[in-house]
């Protein structure tokens, strides 16, 4: 995880991936502290209680630039280093 708090070679960035319980794929977040956004993720499902859902609104830097889901269906979470080809 070291990879986003050094600096990156311009072709590589870090996106966080979200496990939702309904979803086959992960949601693929772009921001621009990826590792406080992992932490944060990581503390919601700590924090989730299937009696209360919450509803939670992150805002991206890349193609999704806000999401909403409920904290009660996040199964996991990632954190990915990919290529860049080109300009976000």
């Amino acid at each position: 995880m070291s990879a986003s708090q050094s600096p990156l070679p311009p072709n590589l960035q870090v996106c966080v991936l979200v496990f939702m319980r309904s979803l086959a794929t992960p949601l693929v977040l772009y921001a621009d502290n990826a590792t406080q956004l992992y932490e944060e993720i990581k503390q919601l499902i700590k924090m989730a209680n299937p009696a209360a859902p919450k509803l939670i609104e992150k805002q991206g830097a890349g193609p999704l630039k806000k999401v909403a889901f409920l904290d009660t269906e996040i199964s996991g979470v990632a954190m990915q280093l990919e290529q860049v080809f080109g300009q976000r």
